[in-house]
């Protein structure tokens, strides 16, 4: 089964701060690994558009994200290798 080549998670990026974090790697080796603050934070939906167009401008091309829902937990992930 292919593994995720990228994960954007939502949850704490430091004390009392949530946001985002896209880790991954490119095709190229490179490992990415960068954090922000929430979009949106009182509107959930607008906020996972915004964080899914921030991580494809960080990747430098657009993905084609799939939401994993696990033991109560969301990401999102894309890519495969």
């Amino acid at each position: 089964m292919p593994h995720p080549r990228f994960k954007l998670v939502p949850g704490p990026i430091d004390v009392d701060v949530f946001g985002w974090e896209l880790t991954g790697d490119r095709l190229t080796g490179e490992h990415i690994c960068e954090c922000r603050e929430f979009f949106h934070p009182h509107d959930e939906n607008i906020d996972i558009e915004a964080a899914l167009d921030w991580a494809d401008g960080i990747i430098g091309a657009r993905q084609t994200w799939v939401h994993v829902r696990e033991r109560g937990f969301d990401r999102w992930e894309a890519g495969s290798c």
